[in-house]
């Protein structure tokens, strides 16, 4: 016997989704949602699957809740859009307990209400594997959409926030060797950074306002994957210094202790969620000018080249590390 009823499920979701939007003609009951859109829509869609995108064992369940909409808000940010609507198809084992999926999904409203998002529909189905699949309708803050193929030779090569951070926090979660009363010290941040990712929704709208930015995508596959998907995009290649990356100062301590590079955590772990984008030639300091007030932190990484790929410079010299990211 199930631990859990789709019937019961459905009905939990609709009594707890009652927010209205704009646009919004028709939600839950329906055999389709209705949405009256005046221009053109951002639609993102993502998967996750147990064991291989998340780890029940570490990852509580509201966290994650909020970790499978925040994937896919980065996916809005990332074109400076703004979300607005959401869809959920869950797979779901029969075994699942109730509880858990309630937390689950206690968790992913919880991020909704936040950014001013809305649950219109999905679906719910008995599987042998657990997996959520969000689907984000959203729209362009400012009449430019930011792609990845804008960018050009000159331009100059930007991140927000620390890298690293959730890399590390993963490997911390998943480390035998580490305590856990340890954990909670010195390296929360690290931990939340892979837990609770934060989409950065606001920074990405800024940017598309400021009409500064050539090029733009969060960092779901780390540094060197997403940096050449943007030069590959745009025909372009790029250089960036080690010694520029932004990271967390006990990035280094956990990387010992991992034993592997805060090289590797910064460019092939993935998962943090900043925005990566090009800034056009000679606008630099108008557009630090134009974030001053917003708080908002960027950080100036390297620059766009002629020609391909994606290099890396470092005190013995310059090497390759084209599409070294993290793949599935």
């Amino acid at each position: 016997m199930a631990v859990w009823a789709e019937r019961k499920l459905i009905e939990k979701i609709k009594k707890v989704s009652t927010a209205t939007a704009d646009g919004l003609l028709s939600s839950i009951g329906d055999d389709c949602c209705e949405i009256k859109a005046s221009g053109s829509l951002l639609i993102s869609t993502d998967s996750l699957v147990d064991s291989i995108h998340f780890d029940r064992n570490f990852h509580p369940p509201h966290l994650l809740g909020r970790k499978s909409i925040a994937v896919n808000l980065s996916d809005i940010a990332a074109m400076g859009g703004r979300p607005r609507f959401v869809l959920l198809s869950l797979c779901l084992p029969e075994n699942l307990e109730w509880e858990w999926i309630v937390a689950w999904l206690d968790g992913a409203l919880e991020i909704l209400r936040e950014y001013d998002c809305v649950l219109i529909g999905g679906d719910t189905v008995k599987a042998r594997e657990l997996v959520f699949t969000v689907t984000v309708l959203g729209e362009p803050d400012s009449p430019d959409i930011i792609y990845r193929s804008g960018a050009s030779e000159g331009d100059t090569i930007w991140v927000s926030g620390s890298l690293g951070s959730a890399g590390a926090g993963l490997g911390l979660l998943s480390g035998e060797q580490i305590q856990p009363g340890f954990l909670k010290s010195q390296y929360e941040p690290l931990l939340k950074a892979h837990l609770n990712p934060v989409p950065r929704i606001s920074l990405g709208m800024e940017l598309a306002k400021s009409g500064m930015v050539s090029s733009m995508q969060d960092i779901s596959d780390g540094l060197a994957t997403d940096l050449a998907h943007i030069c590959t995009a745009s025909g372009v290649s790029a250089i960036i210094d080690f010694n520029l990356l932004p990271h967390h100062p006990e990035l280094q301590t956990v990387a010992d202790l991992l034993e592997t590079t805060v090289e590797d955590l910064i460019l092939r772990a993935g998962e943090d969620y900043q925005l990566l984008f090009t800034v056009k030639k000679g606008r630099e300091g108008e557009l630090c000018d134009f974030l001053q007030a917003k708080k908002q932190e960027i950080t100036r990484i390297g620059e766009i080249r002629s020609g391909k790929g994606v290099f890396l410079q470092k005190k013995d010299g310059v090497e390759e590390i084209t599409f070294q990211g993290y793949e599935h």
